[in-house]
This record gives C-alpha cells, structure tokens and sequence, in this order.
C-alpha cells in the first residue's frame, strides 16, 4: 500500500514517494523507518491489545509492497521482539510509553524517587496518580479529589496497602457509629430490660450524639478524601526508598515493586473483618458499661 499523503504516527511529517516506510504489524501504523528506529516502539502502541486498528486518512492511489517491520531488520529493532512477547506491552511499559508521549520525564526527581520508580510501585491507575503527585511536587499542592476514600476510606487504603491508616479509618468508622448502633440493637430486642431502661431513659442524648456522629463521619470522609492522594504519595516516596536503602544494588526492580506496592484486592476482605470485629468488640464493651449503670 502506498501511503503518499498519511502522516508518520511518531514524527507527524507527511510521506512522500521516496520515504522508507514500515508498517507495525499489530495495528497497522506507518512510520518512517528511522522514527521507529529512534523511539523503538510503534507510535500507537496504545492501540495494542485493544483490536484498533490504523485508519487511513487519504484516499489510496496507489498498491505497492511495504516492508513490514521484521526482528531481522536491523540490530535497533529489537523492541519488535518485545512487543511480539507482549514484554513490551506490559502495565509497567504501555504505561511509561503512555507517560512519555504526554511529555512527562521518567527520569524526573519525584522527591527522592525517579517518576518511573513511582509507576513501577503504584502499577494500576497510574494515569491516574502521576498528573495529581506531579502537581503536589511541583506546586506543594496535598489537595485534591479521591471519590473512593470518601465512599470507603479503610477499604481504599487497605487494597493500597496503607495499613495504619486503613485501621485509622476502620476506629473513626466505628466510633462515629457507636450511637446508631446502640439504637438498632435496642429495636432488636437484644439488650436486657435494665439496659433498655437506662437507653430509654437517655434516647435524646443518644439520638443527638447519633447526628453529631454522622456529620462528624461525613467530615472525617471528606477529609480523607481530599488529602488521600497526597498521604499515599507520601506512602510511596517513603516506601520506595526503603527499599532501595535495603536492596543489595540500591534499585527497584518489578518484584519489590510488585510486593511492596499497587494493589491487594483481598486486604478489603481483612479490613472488613477486622471493623466487624472492632464493631463487635464496643458493642460488648457498651453492653458492659450500660449494664453496670
């Protein structure tokens, strides 16, 4: 296929009849040899394992055979060879390809860790995460928004692995709801009738503490939820470098990365016993102070 008139996907510069051309055989990008060799990647690379496919924007004059980018075409395609074993087009390499075309440095000083020491912890949302903590270290900004710390804080943190302030989280759930639930166990039936004398006795102060606790969750949510980022940027800094201080070649490589950071779907499950157990532990502790009143 001829491609007079489309434009490199890398480079942006029209071809003319004399451009050598290679075609990326995933997608179907054109580019000019040479722009493949510099970047080593196809330009669309984010069209990779997505079933897109290159669309051409002029109309075909004429049909000639290209050159198909191939692992035998020269020593710098190597990346061809990634990119066929998908070792390329992995998380961590689709997104610092990602990172780098919305001309962000990998090698950027991130407060002590490199901005691609960072994608290698976070792992998933990363696209996410990097624009909000370039921002904090460039402006010292620690607001911003994070819909799900203020919908589930403790579990938010715990699939991060921010163990202390998932448990921080879980306390302030649980205290905060300390009256409502004084009030559902007494609808229940639970209670014996002395503590259910002594919850009658005090029902407006119970049902008052019970709307201070509910604006005062709905704040320690909002809260959380504007400077979660920035403690979990905090969080990544300081366990980044940890574990460069204690590995034998001072780096950090996929598998620490992996251990130590992105996510752990199954620390929602432990949080969510350890607030019923905590739940379950002020509730006899309730139960003990009202029956001896």
């Amino acid at each position: 296929m001829k491609f007079t008139g489309e434009k490199c996907v890398l480079c942006g510069e029209v071809f003319d009849e004399n451009d050598d051309v290679v075609v990326c055989p995933e997608c179907g990008s054109p580019h000019h040899r040479e722009c493949y060799k510099n970047h080593g990647r196809c330009g669309n690379i984010y069209m990779h394992g997505t079933g897109q496919k290159w669309e051409s924007t002029v109309k075909v004059t004429e049909v000639k055979p290209v050159v198909i980018i191939s692992p035998e075409d020269n020593e710098s395609d190597t990346n061809f060879e990634k990119i066929q074993s998908h070792e390329y087009t992995d998380r961590n390499a689709f997104n610092n390809a990602v990172i780098r075309d919305i001309g962000f440095n990998l090698n950027e000083d991130m407060g002590g860790v490199t901005l691609n020491e960072v994608n290698m912890f976070v792992g998933t949302n990363v696209l996410y995460y990097i624009p909000i903590f370039k921002k904090m270290k460039d402006l010292g900004s620690k607001i911003s928004f994070n819909l799900s710390c203020l919908l589930f804080p403790s579990l938010y943190f715990a699939n991060r692995k921010m163990w202390l302030w998932a448990i921080i989280a879980t306390v302030i759930s649980v205290i905060f709801n300390i009256p409502s639930s004084i009030m559902i166990m007494a609808e229940s039936g639970v209670f014996t009738e002395n503590i259910m004398n002594v919850i009658y006795e005090n029902q407006d102060l119970i049902q008052n503490m019970g709307l201070i606790c509910s604006v005062g969750s709905f704040v320690a949510n909002v809260l959380m939820c504007l400077f979660a980022n920035w403690i979990y940027f905090k969080f990544v800094r300081k366990k980044i470098q940890y574990i460069k201080k204690n590995s034998p070649d001072g780096k950090l490589n996929k598998y620490t990365a992996i251990a130590f950071g992105g996510v752990r779907p199954i620390n929602i499950i432990l949080i969510l016993l350890i607030t019923m157990f905590l739940a379950l532990f002020s509730m006899v502790g309730i139960t003990m102070f009202l029956t001896a009143i």
